[in-house]
């Protein structure tokens, strides 16, 4: 009996070991991506922490910010915030979903194209994709499908907008590639 106690003692060790070795916690809690399309629609630089490291399921909270002149469109400012859950598959392979808001500066703009009014709004973002980062890495790439809703919530000020086509009325599937430093 004490014989094979050892034996199974001996055979099970060195897999606790390596188990314990092989820890998927960040080393690293914040990172600064740049992102094109996703949330900025075009780009946007973003702040993200990791607020909860529990092993294989994390919490992150993101912000960030993009800015367009006015000759580009009638929204100048975009600031994409919003709470991700991360799922590792192991160490460097995550799965990512999350939902936010982005905040959103547009202008009225008359008959020659000038700001008349500015005002602020906010649509409902989500997040949903895969992200590579090893535990100890600096390096991390992302890559996400980002649909965004627009609710208006300023509608009965302000008309709304109508530009291009859309899958919906108020509903855009946008995609987006991140690449990041985390510190």
């Amino acid at each position: 009996m004490k014989r094979t106690l050892i034996l199974i003692l001996f055979v099970i060790a060195p897999f606790f070991n390596s188990v314990a070795q092989e820890s998927s916690n960040f080393l690293h809690k914040n990172s600064l991506q740049l992102e094109l399309g996703g949330h900025g629609l075009i780009y946007s630089f973003n702040y993200e922490r990791i607020l909860v490291d529990k092993g294989k399921h994390k919490t992150a909270g993101q912000i960030g910010v993009a800015y367009y002149p006015a000759s580009v469109g009638f929204r100048d400012f975009w600031m994409p915030v919003g709470i991700n859950q991360i799922y590792n598959f192991n160490s460097s392979h995550h799965f990512e979903a999350g939902l936010g808001m982005v905040l959103i500066r547009e202008a009225l703009r008359n008959e020659d194209n000038e700001a008349v009014k500015w005002f602020w709004d906010a649509f409902i973002s989500a997040r949903l994709g895969y992200r590579y980062q090893k535990p100890n890495s600096r390096f991390l790439f992302r890559v996400a499908l980002t649909p965004v809703l627009e609710t208006y919530l300023f509608r009965e000020i302000v008309p709304k907008p109508t530009f291009g086509r859309r899958i919906s009325s108020d509903f855009h599937f946008l995609a987006g590639v991140s690449v990041g430093y985390s510190f």
